[in-house]
């Protein structure tokens, strides 16, 4: 039996991170929004996470990393000051170029990045990534 996909939506209409189910039954229940996606989203994005010790940010700056050793950083110029305005800056000013990021409820950030990009930034490896102070 072919494999749906569904993944829950925040009252904000932001997809709760970890959320994705697949299953060959029926329609997820429950009281929060549930929606149906491509089975094969699974594949094609890799999620990785950073926790955020303290969100108050001067120059929101990104720095990958493959197997712990620096592969590229990006500068920014924007100050945050709540995980939630961290996610912000980030999207707009590195998100076009790396992905979706978003933050939790436990005071991380996450990062939805394709595959793809995954294996140019770190083909043998562990791609993690840190935001930081410039």
């Amino acid at each position: 039996m072919k494999k749906r996909a569904f993944v829950r939506y925040s009252k904000q209409g932001k997809i709760v991170p970890g959320s994705l189910i697949l299953t060959s039954g029926s329609y997820p229940q429950g009281s929060s929004t549930w929606s149906e996606v491509p089975a094969d989203l699974c594949c094609e994005t890799v999620t990785l996470i950073n926790r955020i010790t303290d969100p108050a940010i001067t120059n929101v700056s990104i720095r990958f990393y493959c197997n712990n050793t620096s592969v590229t950083v990006e500068y920014g110029s924007q100050t945050s000051t709540t995980v939630e305005s961290l996610a912000t800056i980030l999207n707009e000013d590195f998100g076009s170029q790396f992905g979706v990021f978003s933050s939790t409820s436990d005071g991380a950030i996450t990062l939805a990045i394709k595959t793809d990009l995954v294996k140019e930034l770190c083909p043998n490896g562990v791609l993690s990534f840190n935001v930081f102070s410039d």
